[in-house]
């Protein structure tokens, strides 16, 4: 799983690597989870960015670490959890589906899935706390988690709260709004764990399971989300407000800076939020953390495609409030017409004049 708005041609970030904005602290990117590799998107960041997995099967850990060698890349063999320890984790049929808390048979049996959670077999990990493996590792400091453990994301997160606090400002979590797993949390648990943290809900991308009273027909094996049924899990993007930090001199954890700032506002764009980046830049600038770029080009290199074409930020705005006038227009000539056929004649006056000064009025806000 994973989350649906991807930038795939993001010219702030691009504009961001190529003037070296992050040359000299390049982003730290952790994924929990990792089986399969990293993510593409964060190739946006050239050679500006530092890739840290973690993944608790030893001979997937090694897979990787030989597809994806480089400097800039590794992979830990290490089963994080909120703090050291021996626990048990279940390895499943699908070893996707592998992790710390055993899956409800009794509720899988309602669909199709349950074949793949079945519990081949259970393993004694030592576990250890991320801020625990940071600090003996050289791992100073990380920008953006993504967390897919199998209902073990908050309890992972637990562990982290020391690097939550001093300079992550984003994490692609994994949810669960249904408990899949025996004991597990659930989505309502997360949100009111990272909220007093300063980490607010920016995405969500929903997935949703049919019955087996009523599966979805596919030829696949393994069976994954489904365009009906009940909502059983998700992704969620989580972000730091910085603007509203900012702006109501409420900033937590470390504070802010030109870079992390930058960093916030670039992964923003990555994520399809470019209203929010722009607006971030826009109240650093005025808060005097961004002064040596052009923060009016930045907003021009935020502005989405309109069939391939790109406007300046200057051209959009305008095009936004001539599109309202046009639109308001066109609502006041039907509304006339309908007036002109069922209102009297002295009626009709009244209102035509009421309605002259309520488009002045709103004009008046436009300009």
């Amino acid at each position: 799983m994973g989350l649906k708005n991807i930038n795939s041609s993001p010219r702030f970030t691009q504009y961001l690597v190529a003037s070296g904005a992050f040359e000299q602290k390049p982003l730290v990117i952790v994924d929990v989870g990792a089986r399969g590799g990293f993510e593409e998107h964060w190739s946006s960041y050239g050679d500006q960015v530092k890739l840290i997995g973690f993944e608790a099967d030893a001979n997937e850990c090694q897979r990787l670490n030989q597809q994806e060698s480089g400097l800039a890349k590794r992979f830990y063999p290490a089963a994080l959890h909120r703090d050291k320890g021996k626990r048990t984790f279940y390895c499943a049929a699908y070893p996707a589906a592998s992790g710390f808390y055993q899956p409800d048979i009794k509720l899988l049996q309602r669909f199709p899935d349950k074949v793949n959670l079945v519990i081949e077999k259970a393993l004694e990990l030592d576990t250890v706390d991320f801020d625990t493996f940071a600090s003996n590792n050289g791992i100073d400091y990380v920008d953006f988690m993504k967390l897919d453990t199998e209902s073990a994301e908050l309890d992972i997160l637990k562990g982290a709260i020391g690097s939550l606090r001093k300079s992550v400002v984003g994490m692609s979590i994994e949810i669960w709004f249904q408990p899949w797993h025996i004991g597990q949390p659930v989505f309502s648990d997360l949100d009111s764990f990272l909220r007093p943290l300063g980490f607010k809900l920016f995405d969500l991308a929903v997935y949703r399971m049919s019955r087996e009273a009523l599966p979805e027909a596919t030829p696949s094996l393994i069976p994954g989300p489904t365009k009906r049924g009940q909502v059983i899990s998700g992704e969620a993007l989580y972000l730091r407000d910085g603007t509203n930090e900012i702006t109501t001199e409420s900033i937590l954890g470390d504070g802010w800076n030109d870079i992390k700032l930058l960093k916030l506002a670039s992964i923003m764009e990555l994520f399809c939020l470019p209203d929010c980046a722009i607006e971030l830049v826009q109240v650093a600038q005025k808060a005097g953390f961004i002064q040596d770029k052009d923060v009016n080009q930045l907003a021009d290199l935020l502005v989405p495609s309109k069939k391939g074409k790109y406007v300046s930020y200057h051209s959009y705005q305008e095009n936004v409030r001539n599109m309202k006038q046009r639109g308001y227009a066109s609502n006041t000539q039907q509304a006339k017409s309908l007036f002109a056929r069922f209102m009297p004649w002295a009626i009709r006056r009244k209102i035509g004049v009421l309605l002259i000064k309520l488009r002045d009025t709103i004009d008046n806000i436009l300009e």
